[in-house]
């Protein structure tokens, strides 16, 4: 393609028919031939890297004001908003694949992961092809690719979405955050359907109020195609407030408790799964799954709203429900021969944390003993509510460090600690995070639960500016292995 041919309708200024071989938006990845959009980043601005991107032999360059210098073989067009024209020229560089793809987006604070693995397996039991896009990893087909965000930027975004196409996928199951909605991530996409799970306290340290963190999560309803369907949770408040302003004709509705066009029912939670019935326009249906917990019916019954509205067979949503694999970090059962439940879970926000634990007292004869922290340099207001969370619903807490970034662990933990209720003294600190989960299995004692929350699928630790090796579920491994060894 040409430079002129990108960036038609991206600007009216007069634009050279320079060759493009490639587009990238980070001056690393330039490579000979390639058009570099200098993009403003949460921490550095694009536009200092222009000479650098040149360097590596970029053809052209789009940015939002002229460099002071800049070689005369290397055109520049201004443009008002790079994040907007980076978006028009992905979606053209690629060949608006999206034409050919229904987008399921699903946002919320919670859920969002396991609704997606839950769309996808329903679609693949209905005989269809589904791609996935999301915070563990990306399907592509038969390939997977580690998630680097969990919604990747315009330019990641439609290379996957022409990877799927060529691949002969007709769906894409993909997770939408508020940061990728008010960063324009997904601008110039249009969905089949939103889905909006609920809206919780989180990432308040980039949003700043809650009312800017649920106007970035309104944004996705904006964009649904004119036959998509906003498929809301109600028994959440801002999902009421949704239904109530979005034209009726596109809004399905579900819950446990408000009245909904799809209404969960019945209800049933055990260590084996759960079950339920779901009733709708499209008929009464007994659904079964080895989702764990009570929470999980919400996301069930948003992957079965969806489908349902969509005309995907209900006996593809039951097989894909009953055949659904296991979701990596949540509620993520490690096997063991002592008689404990050990469970990891992603739940880093107060809700989440909330409504996994409430879920295990449910299922738990024993003990429920809890292991957690809170990220550094992310929303702080959300630690002393996590405090107050597991004080009321474990029955032991060990605090410890999550990816403490730039803030000790020490101090992080002082923030949880001092939202606990005044009479709680059933816990520990043990900020070394490995120490802490190997403190917690010699405590558990048979029939007894031990949650391990906050980092779930993750396989890494971040401090300061050293991300190391670590995965929760190898230690709860290797310290079982270990007994093992020392009873042989």
């Amino acid at each position: 393609m040409t430079l002129r041919d990108l960036l038609h309708g991206v600007t009216a200024a007069p634009v050279a028919a320079v060759p493009i071989a490639g587009v990238a938006a980070h001056s690393k990845q330039v490579r000979p031939g390639d058009l570099f959009v200098a993009m403003p980043g949460a921490e550095r601005d694009g536009y200092e890297f222009i000479e650098e991107a040149v360097s590596r032999g970029a053809a052209a360059v789009v940015a939002e004001r002229l460099p002071a210098q800049l070689p005369r073989a290397c055109p520049c067009v201004v443009v008002r908003d790079t994040r907007e024209a980076l978006a028009m020229i992905a979606e053209k560089f690629y060949g608006h694949p999206t034409k050919r793809l229904k987008l399921l987006g699903v946002t919320g604070t919670n859920g969002k992961t396991t609704i997606t693995y839950l769309l996808k397996a329903i679609l693949q039991a209905a005989g269809e092809r589904a791609g996935l896009l999301g915070t563990i990893v990306y399907q592509i087909g038969q390939r997977t690719v580690p998630s680097t965000n969990t919604t990747p930027g315009p330019l990641e975004l439609q290379r996957y979405f022409a990877q799927m196409v060529a691949e002969g996928i007709e769906w894409c199951a993909m997770e939408v955050s508020s940061h990728a909605l008010a960063q324009g991530r997904v601008a110039r996409l249009h969905f089949a359907a939103g889905i909006f799970a609920n809206l919780g306290s989180d990432h308040l340290d980039y949003h700043k109020t809650i009312e800017a963190y649920a106007a970035a999560k309104r944004k996705l309803f904006d964009q649904l195609r004119p036959d998509g369907y906003a498929v809301l949770n109600v028994d959440d408040s801002f999902g009421r407030t949704l239904a109530e302003t979005l034209p009726m004709r596109s809004v399905v509705t579900y819950g446990l408790e408000q009245a909904s066009r799809v209404r969960v029912r019945h209800v049933e939670c055990s260590w084996d799964g759960i079950m339920l019935t779901l009733e709708s326009p499209w008929g009464i249906l007994p659904l079964s799954t080895p989702l764990l917990g009570r929470h999980n019916a919400y996301n069930v019954a948003a992957a079965a709203a969806t489908l349902l509205a969509h005309g995907i067979a209900p006996s593809a949503i039951q097989l894909g429900l009953a055949e659904l694999p296991p979701v990596p970090g949540r509620m993520d059962v490690v096997p063991n021969d002592a008689g404990i439940r050990v469970l990891i879970d992603y739940a880093h926000t107060s809700d989440a944390l909330r409504l996994v634990l409430l879920s295990l007292r449910e299922l738990t004869r024993g003990r429920v003993l809890v292991v957690f922290g809170c990220g550094g340099n992310r929303d702080g207001t959300k630690r002393p509510i996590m405090g107050r969370m597991a004080s009321l619903l474990a029955d032991h807490v060990i605090l410890t460090s999550d990816n403490p970034r730039r803030e000790t662990p020490e101090q992080i933990i002082r923030q949880i600690q001092s939202g606990f209720a005044p009479s709680f003294q059933q816990y520990q600190i043990v900020p070394d995070r490995e120490q802490a989960i190997a403190a917690a299995l010699a405590l558990a004692q048979p029939h007894d639960t031990v949650l391990i929350a906050g980092k779930g699928h993750e396989t890494y630790q971040v401090f300061d500016h050293v991300t190391v090796p670590f995965s929760d579920r190898d230690v709860v491994e290797r310290v079982f292995n270990s007994r093992q060894s020392v009873a042989i």
